[in-house]
């Protein structure tokens, strides 16, 4: 579906002194029960996948602490926080605190989408294992999965000695009369988005074809203005083990899942910010179109990332923009980490590389992210604590929701006997 699976990514100003105590405060007792405490549920919110509550303090000093919501959900921006506000109006206990909040609240509803979409950044870059799939259909398919186990532990004897093609019949029919609050049609609430990642990927070619006579052009001077800035990049050195904040290291390997929240300065001028955007921009442009089914460049632990620009709107010079990462994934920092590297470092490279401290870097995607070590301590040392984080599927991996989804198209249909087969397989 087109409106499935968006990014939202509100980020306000928090007022030192009271406000912020009182907002680390209130974030505590979040985290502390997520489903149960009398502040604000996450569970509360509609249509949404994952979401965190997250400070971006600046140990520098020099920038404003801010707090940041990141939402993965359905809908279209306006659509959803106008659904927040009706069906979750306690989040009105954690805005209150930053800077210039309505008085009103979610009570003026319209003011509040309006205040909210002022903060909103757009994501650079966002990525997700089942794009297009509404949270619906993701809650759906995992009901279908469970129904489909009951009915072959329930009525195992029963169903002994059928033909795989009957038992597929069979199953479908107990499943329907069981749970009639089950979709089990064809179509199903995911829908079928083939033909628009077809139309995605013409669009691609034919943009990147147009674009190609300028690339020609402008790619030598771009070439020679990099590799004057590589010569002049000074990477952090890595001499020891990394100190990693207790907070971080405490809220890992809790669920069958983990997040990062992850924020760096870009390393200034106007020349490695747009190498940046443009890094980002195609990355975004190929998760879009060809990465849409649960991988990123080989990597299948991803349930939702995204890559954020947070602008210094300050009038000083230098400007200090920073980016900002968010990524929901299956397993450990570890073999999270280790995946990225041992097949996606090129990527990582190619936009890390214009952020302060990364690991040396040759051409953009060469070596960086490569220095295995050094690049995990790069990654811890930028690594942020998240006070609040809440997913709508905490045991569930990448593929176990992508396996619940095909389970339930194929009930949906008939198959032939070797089809069967591999469903059951799947269960």
């Amino acid at each position: 579906m087109l409106d499935a699976t968006q990014a939202l990514t509100v980020i306000a100003e928090i007022p030192p002194g009271p406000p912020r105590a009182l907002l680390q405060q209130r974030l505590a007792a979040i985290a502390a029960d997520l489903d149960g405490n009398a502040i604000f549920r996450p569970c509360d919110l509609p249509d949404t996948h994952f979401m965190r509550f997250v400070i971006l303090d600046d140990p520098r000093g020099e920038l404003p602490a801010l707090l940041a919501w990141e939402s993965n959900h359905d809908g279209r921006a306006a659509e959803y926080l106008a659904a927040v506000a009706r069906t979750a109006p306690a989040i009105t206990a954690v805005f209150e605190c930053c800077a210039g909040y309505p008085a009103e609240g979610t009570a003026d509803i319209e003011r509040w989408v309006a205040w909210m979409l002022a903060r909103a950044h757009r994501a650079a870059a966002f990525y997700t294992g089942y794009r297009g799939v509404p949270r619906r259909a993701v809650v759906n398919a995992r009901g279908v999965h469970d129904a489909i186990r009951e009915v072959l532990d329930r009525d195992r004897d029963a169903l002994r000695g059928l033909s795989r093609s009957d038992l597929q019949i069979q199953i479908r029919e107990r499943v329907a009369a069981r749970h009639p609050e089950l979709d089990l049609s064809r179509g199903g609430p995911e829908g079928d988005d083939e033909p628009r990642w077809a139309l995605g990927k013409l669009a691609a070619l034919a943009v990147g074809l147009a674009l190609l006579p300028l690339v020609l052009i402008v790619a030598p001077i771009w070439y020679l203005l990099l590799r004057r800035c590589e010569d002049r990049d000074i990477a952090t050195a890595y001499a020891r083990p990394l100190f990693i904040d207790p907070a971080v290291r405490c809220a890992e390997d809790q669920v069958t899942q983990n997040e990062m929240t992850h924020l760096v300065d870009v390393k200034p001028g106007v020349f490695r910010l747009a190498t940046l955007w443009l890094t980002l921009t195609a990355i975004d442009a190929v998760a879009r179109t060809w990465w849409v089914r649960g991988e990123l460049g080989g990597i299948t632990a991803i349930h939702f990332a995204r890559w954020v620009i947070v602008r210094d709107r300050r009038p000083v010079r230098p400007r200090r923009h920073r980016l900002l990462f968010f990524s929901n994934y299956d397993g450990s920092w570890q073999s999270y980490l280790g995946e990225f590297i041992d097949r996606a470092a090129s990527g990582l490279t190619a936009v890390w590389s214009n952020t302060q401290g990364f690991p040396a870097t040759q051409n953009l995607v060469l070596a960086g992210a490569r220095d295995e070590e050094a690049f995990k301590q790069w990654t811890r040392e930028h690594q942020l604590p998240t006070q609040v984080w809440w997913s709508g599927v905490p045991d569930s991996t990448v593929q176990n929701v992508r396996d619940d989804l095909e389970i339930r198209r194929q009930l949906a249909r008939g198959l032939a006997d070797h089809e069967v087969e591999t469903w059951l397989r799947k269960l």
